[in-house]
């Protein structure tokens, strides 16, 4: 069986991983793409600062879901980062944590090719094959001699490319990306005065970097709401007990198939109760200053924690609770309960709340909130806020608005998704991403209809997979989607065995001959067999009749 892997960081690695613990690994032939940057990093954990640091500790951090310290045993190992006992690691050292297991990969079996181009395009040809009936072309080029074909398709592209909310892309001093963040600073002049637009953990990467690394004082950093990521908390263990699937189930017996949104927030506020968490002063804490929010969170580090512990296992079971909903309850928790979620997931960690509250109050950096927009003329940028009178003026832009979550924001550098959207293999979810079925993220497409045999995982998928694009999310996702290709590799062997074929290795899927021809053949033959045996008995009868007719003329 021939495999693609499309996209090599977290998640295609996580798949890769996964599939070499099978003893029938030795039956694939498994390609991976991505450039040479991203390949066994992906774009978070590619080469860059040492000021961008994890924003999970680690020792909560692992592609491994059966040994979550394997990240820190790894980092152990090897002395040459010479970081010390810390809690927090520049983000870098997990990515060179994955590529160290993608080249031992590499090295230990010859039926992995590293592939270091980017995927172009893909499409699907219809094959006479019971288990697969598809395969799926992926191509690095314009042409056909690029293009490779694949019984079983992984979609592990990343996160999407970054929004351009107030169409700056292209002008002069404006940076669309803010990684690598080692490289923002490249073509800027140490007397440039700087925005950065976002205050997500985006944001937090390019503060940390341009503080150290830019003379020109204070930093700008303007977003709509003004509002920095939660500081995290001291975490604990978690088990549901009410936000269970039996009781899921059972709502859903009583209400034609859906669990009312309604129900579903008195079971959380359940799970807040059983763990003393003061959940309504939690959620009105945030009082849009910094300061202040950033020195609460940092003093009720307990209840925090236990806030955002919950908070993690619910998104970690996303999948079956937000797919139990209704898309008007979805639509309505995205109004009215989002931001809570937004505000207390991927928390900053507490050096980093620190060095903040350092910067804010020595000048450093400035926070505004309200951004309306931002104008470019006569060499300036023009930020225009909601609740002040005049614009803040400043020489260069560097985007932190996070990425794109929509199949209708795509442009040029989303160029894989366009293509395959544009010949139907995909299709957008109203809530962002693309479709895919929830239970083992097979694509859905509008021409083909579901597609077993390409599986999409991680942000591409946001629109089903709410929420669920923490690494401890993907590495399952990815162990689900593994185990459906083995299953089916099964149904194959199970089939060739019942026409008299053992199970063999497919080097190409052309010269595979089809299971479902093979089935085709055998039904037909049995249908001439059982129509040939009427015809005789027809026949036989026929002439005893006439032999009966025949003699009763006689007498």
């Amino acid at each position: 069986m021939r495999v693609a892997i499309i996209g090599m960081g977290t998640a295609g690695v996580s798949v890769l991983r996964h599939l070499v613990k099978f003893e029938k690994f030795k039956q694939l032939d498994v390609d991976v793409y991505d450039n040479e940057v991203n390949m066994g990093q992906g774009k978070p954990f590619q080469d860059d600062s040492e000021d961008l640091l994890t924003n999970v500790p680690v020792s909560m951090i692992s592609l491994n879901q059966d040994n979550i310290n394997e990240f820190k045993e790894w980092y152990d190992a090897h002395d040459e980062y010479g970081y010390g006992k810390v809690e927090y690691l520049p983000r870098f050292v997990f990515g060179h944590y994955m590529k160290d297991y993608l080249n031992t990969f590499k090295s230990s079996f010859s039926n992995i090719h590293v592939i270091t181009q980017e995927v172009t395009h893909m499409y699907i040809e219809e094959v006479n094959d019971a288990i697969i009936p598809r395969t799926i072309n992926v191509c690095t080029g314009n042409d056909l001699s690029s293009c490779q074909k694949y019984d079983y398709v992984f979609l592990t592209i990343g996160t999407l490319s970054y929004n351009d909310p107030y169409n700056l892309k292209g002008k002069n001093h404006y940076i669309h990306s803010p990684y690598p963040a080692n490289r923002t600073l490249d073509n800027v002049k140490e007397t440039d005065q700087i925005a950065i637009i976002g205050s997500g953990l985006a944001s937090l990467d390019v503060i940390r970097y341009a503080v150290n690394h830019h003379q020109k004082k204070p930093i700008v950093v303007a977003s709509r709401s003004g509002k920095l990521p939660s500081v995290r908390g001291d975490m604990i263990d978690v088990t549901l007990q009410y936000v269970t699937t039996t009781n899921f189930e059972t709502i859903k017996q009583k209400n034609l198939g859906c669990v009312p949104l309604d129900e579903a927030i008195t079971l959380f506020k359940k799970e807040c109760e059983s763990l003393n968490i003061p959940l309504q002063r939690l959620l009105k804490r945030r009082k849009y200053d910094s300061v202040r929010d950033l020195t609460y969170d940092l003093n009720h580090p307990k209840e925090l924690g236990a806030l955002q512990s919950l908070i993690e296992v619910i998104k970690e079971n996303m999948d079956w609770i937000w797919n139990s909903f209704s898309h008007e309850d979805q639509e309505r928790f995205i109004h009215k309960y989002q931001r809570y979620l937004v505000e207390n997931s991927n928390p900053m960690p507490q050096e980093t709340a620190r060095l903040l509250l350092q910067e804010i109050k020595s000048g450093n950096i400035k926070i505004y909130s309200g951004l309306e927009d931002i104008r470019h003329y006569y060499g300036k940028f023009r930020l225009k806020f909601r609740n002040k009178d005049e614009a803040i003026k400043v020489d260069v832009v560097i985007n932190a608005t996070g990425e794109k979550k929509h199949l209708s924001q795509l442009d040029d550098d989303d160029a894989l998704l366009l293509d395959i959207a544009n010949r139907q293999i995909i299709q957008s979810h109203p809530m962002g991403g693309i479709q895919i079925v929830p239970s083992s993220n097979e694509v859905i497409s509008p021409l083909y209809g579901t597609l077993n045999n390409l599986r999409a995982i991680g942000q591409v998928t946001n629109g089903v997979n709410y929420y669920r694009n923490g690494i401890p999310s993907i590495v399952q996702q990815a162990v689900r989607s593994v185990q459906n290709l083995y299953d089916t590799l099964d149904d194959r062997d199970t089939l060739n065995k019942e026409h008299g074929h053992g199970p063999k290795i497919d080097q190409q899927v052309t010269s595979i001959e089809s299971a479902n021809e093979k089935k085709t053949k055998l039904e037909n033959k049995k249908h001439k067999d059982k129509k040939d045996k009427k015809h005789k008995k027809d026949k036989k009868e026929k002439k005893k009749k006439k032999k009966k007719k025949s003699k009763k003329k006689k007498e």
